[in-house]
């Protein structure tokens, strides 16, 4: 997927991932092709009875131990990571603060009211999702709240991913590697990191989807794609592939054709009309398909009749880097497993054709319509494979490889230490003492002007503005407090800063807190000339 010349719109971190990936998926062919031969070689003196046995009671209570194990293990590990993350205020406003203050505002009885982008959260993205969460949050108003829900919902995603395994598989072995796989899997891991999205809870909700279409129980079945088709936008076609896939390839013709009749509409109905309508103009994110056309058919029509045109512009290292990042971890077993890798199309596709930094990345949260379709086609490919080969303990020998890929992937992306798209995610501040203490004379009522990485603090208000990167909304001439972090330019520059108090009333502001760095000043209150000295006697961000 990579054109002549193309490397130069690459990053040299990214050609580096790329090299890498290369060389483990190069490494992991070979390895697959030398286990192959053997097997045939030895196929007379290997020859024997290699059917599996049932697995005994005792072997599936310490396969439930150990699952068990996993899933803690991930808890514990992400969920001090994302903590952490908030902690030393790498977190983002955009989006942990803005989902925060939806859910907080509804809490309040003011219906998914916003203030960051726009002014209603459902012209934004359709996420009726949320009102799960405001019984959870009234009893314990807290942003960590959101992190945890996260963490565990992504977490138990492994149970029902280890169910289908297992009963596909017949393999307690194998199913326990696919499940640790997964909870090893890097863009599980970047989706758990970055903030808070409710669309996260999918990927679990569309394999327990899945498991139960596998086990014919429609109506859990149903119950599980209510999930993703609240949670976002854009998964309702997601949850319409699933429905084709239900009535083509699992003759349950009403179950299938009705989900994908729903997801199609859902999708169709928010995107094109519902978002537009309450933002008086064009959703955000279709501007980043705009290369393709100004409206929807136009894009299609583009897709249809400029296919080199479109070929063109998609085939660039970068996306070759996504799909190698999305197969290497399970040694592209889901290849194999047609036509249910097929569910992970529409998530794929969107991603691929935006012209968006993140989009075409595992490092946010965009993965979400494409990891759990991706390991149950690793299940059904592990489990043809099976028929292919002649000897159980290569297929076995394979299948367990999962493991070992999905920790070198890790070890070239890991979200505890990647720092290229986001901030790193448990550096320091240096003065984050100072930081604490200016947070503690924000007035709980007052509206506030921020940049992105204090939002996520400051979001339990009904009015929160972001200055700086990726700010995509203008902030009020005369909020009631602007907090300010002079030493923080991750968002925004010096200059910046600068401008941005320029433009206030100089003499309706007033200093409340000024330390190490950090400023934070009060319309209508603190002190005037402290501010006046601040601004009229600029040091450069020294503080």
């Amino acid at each position: 997927m990579v054109q002549e010349g193309s490397l130069e719109r690459i990053f040299p971190w990214q050609l580096a991932k790329l090299q890498q990936l290369l060389v483990i998926g190069g490494a992991w062919w070979a390895l697959v092709g030398i286990v192959v031969l053997i097997s045939y070689l030895l196929y007379d003196r290997l020859a024997g009875s290699e059917s599996p046995k049932p697995p005994s009671p005792g072997r599936s209570r310490t396969a439930i131990l150990a699952l068990s194990l996993l899933l803690v293990g991930y808890s514990i590990a992400y969920g001090w990571l994302v903590n952490e993350r908030h902690n030393r205020f790498n977190s983002s406003g955009y989006d942990l603060a803005i989902k925060e203050q939806v859910v907080w505002n509804t809490v309040r009885g003011h219906f998914f009211a916003s203030s960051v982008e726009v002014e209603n959260a459902f012209a934004d993205h359709f996420q009726p999702l949320m009102l799960a969460l405001v019984p959870l949050y009234a009893l314990v108003p807290s942003t960590k709240l959101l992190l945890w829900v996260q963490t565990l919902g992504l977490a138990a995603g492994a149970v029902p991913l280890y169910r289908f395994a297992r009963r596909r598989l017949n393999s307690i072995g194998l199913a326990l590697a696919i499940a640790a796989a997964y909870l090893l899997y890097p863009a599980v891991g970047f989706v758990n990191r970055f903030d808070f999205h409710p669309e996260a809870l999918a990927i679990s909700a569309f394999i327990a989807a899945f498991d139960a279409l596998d086990r014919d129980k429609l109506k859990a079945a149903s119950f599980w794609l209510l999930v993703p088709l609240l949670s976002k936008e854009n998964l309702g076609f997601s949850v319409a592939a699933f429905g084709l896939y239900a009535a083509l390839f699992r003759r349950r013709i009403r179950f299938g054709l009705a989900w994908a009749g729903l997801g199609l509409a859902v999708s169709s109905i928010t995107m094109f009309w519902l978002i537009p309508t309450l933002r008086h103009g064009p959703s955000d994110t279709l501007a980043r398909y705009a290369w393709l056309g100004e409206t929807p058919s136009q894009m299609l029509r583009t897709l249809v009749i400029r296919p080199r045109y479109v070929w063109q512009n998609l085939a660039d290292p970068n996306r070759g880097l996504y799909l190698l990042q999305l197969l290497v971890p399970t040694g592209f077993l889901a290849l194999l497993g047609l036509p249910e890798v097929l569910l992970a199309a529409p998530g794929l596709v969107i991603n691929l054709l935006a012209q968006h930094h993140c989009q075409s990345e595992i490092y946010c949260q965009y993965t979400v319509p494409i990891i759990p379709f991706l390991f149950i086609a690793t299940v059904v490919g592990l489990e043809r494979l099976g028929h292919f080969l002649r000897h159980q303990w290569t297929w076995y020998v394979i299948g367990l490889a999962v493991v070992p890929l999905s920790l070198l992937a890790l070890g070239i992306d890991n979200p505890f230490t990647e720092a290229q798209e986001l901030p790193a995610p448990l550096v320091h501040l240096p003065n984050a003492e100072a930081v604490h203490r200016a947070l503690a004379t924000v007035p709980p009522e007052a509206s506030v002007v921020t940049t992105n990485a204090y939002a996520p603090h400051l979001a339990q208000r009904e009015g929160l503005y972001i200055i700086g990167i990726p700010a995509q909304r203008e902030p009020p001439p005369d909020p009631d407090v602007v907090f300010v972090n002079l030493y923080d330019q991750r968002f925004i520059i010096c200059e910046q800063y600068r401008e941005y108090f320029t433009q206030l009333d100089i003499d309706r502001y007033g200093v409340i807190f000024r330390d190490c760095g950090m400023i934070v000043i009060q319309r209508d209150g603190g002190s005037n000339e402290g501010f006046r000295d601040f601004l009229l006697n600029w040091t450069d961000c020294a503080g």
